[in-house]
């Protein structure tokens, strides 16, 4: 029987997808044969130190050419090879291997190589199974598409999108309402935030459920979800809606400062986050370990735990009390469970 593959290609990475989940030698075949293709055409392969886990390493191998790197690794019945260099100054604190946009950000001559290599991968596949080969388009913020045009795009390849209309339809009220209250509206001027909590004004465009898009330039697009929005120009634009980054940077802060044993800022820190409120930590008996800040994530280290007030810790408690409990100040567990604070 002739096998089948999905070969789909977004930005620098490549998607190796198996048609029959069975197939015991997709892995023997298919990864060790792109495994030596890969040699064979000059890249030094080995193991790949982000692998921590031994059972793993050997479907986890890293490979150099030139300035690109490249992880291959293979996971049931899919493999993946993700390429980037270190070229270029690095946005992810992980590593340059975790940035956005690899492809655009490639030197030119690296960006061809890059070309190449897919094409030799793609025609080694031919070879060996019936291939059928997608590339995802770019995103505007590349400035090879608009806006609108990646829009378009969406919707005539999105199922949900209603045959008269031409695009998605909001199913309920609750997949409209905005963050002040007003039902959203499909081409209505709006106001949202960016990454760092500045307001700024687009066009709101459905998407699904209750995302939708924001277009707030010619290259420029947001996917907010309706909470995230207003229909109403806000009081006080200037002002930065960025209260949920800020206690998490501050958080941070003030576990770096009782690492350090810096008393002062520690208090500092505490006081303006909290003012003299008790604080609380959220355990989950499920993962056995600590929430961390923002409701984000666990955390086995006290001190890199998430802190939260009475009244936060009370009402994530109560809503999974059969997996969380709370850690007082005093060290005693809070179950939440009791008359007074039932009332």
């Amino acid at each position: 029987m002739t096998r089948k593959l999905d070969v789909r290609l977004h930005d620098t990475t490549m998607g190796i997808w198996q048609d029959d989940p069975n197939d015991p030698t997709f892995k023997t075949d298919i990864f060790a044969g792109i495994r030596g293709l890969l040699w064979r055409r000059g890249w030094k392969v080995g193991d790949d130190p982000a692998c921590h886990h031994r059972s793993l390493r050997p479907s986890h191998r890293l490979a150099r050419k030139g300035n690109l790197i490249a992880s291959l690794q293979v996971a049931g019945r899919s493999i993946e090879f993700k390429c980037w260099a270190e070229t270029w100054p690095k946005d992810n604190q992980n590593g340059h291997r975790y940035d956005f946009n690899k492809r655009d950000r490639l030197d030119y001559i690296d960006r061809l190589s890059l070309e190449l290599e897919e094409r030799a991968i793609i025609r080694w596949l031919e070879a060996r199974a019936s291939l059928s080969v997608s590339r995802s388009r770019p995103y505007p913020s590349t400035g090879r598409i608009t806006a609108l045009e990646y829009i378009e795009q969406e919707y005539a390849e999105s199922w949900h999108s209603d045959k008269a209309l031409g695009r998605p339809v909001p199913t309920g009220d609750y997949n409209r309402k905005s963050a002040d209250g007003f039902m959203l509206e499909h081409g209505a001027t709006v106001w949202t935030t960016d990454e760092k909590g500045r307001l700024i004004r687009g066009t709101a465009f459905y998407h699904i459920n209750n995302m939708w898009w924001v277009v707030t330039g010619r290259h420029a697009l947001e996917n907010k979800g309706c909470h995230d929005i207003y229909a109403r120009r806000p009081d006080n634009v200037r002002r930065k809606r960025n209260g949920r980054s800020r206690r998490f940077r501050l958080e941070r802060e003030l576990a770096n400062a009782i690492r350090r044993e810096d008393e002062k800022r520690a208090e500092l820190l505490q006081q303006i986050l909290f003012s003299d409120q008790p604080i609380y930590r959220i355990w989950s008996r499920k993962w056995n370990a600590y929430y961390g800040p923002n409701y984000s994530g666990y955390t086995t280290d006290e001190v890199r735990a998430g802190r939260y007030t009475l009244a936060e810790a009370r009402r994530e408690v109560r809503r999974v009390s059969h997996i969380l409990h709370a850690i007082g100040p005093d060290g005693r567990r809070e179950d939440f469970a009791g008359a007074e604070d039932a009332a």
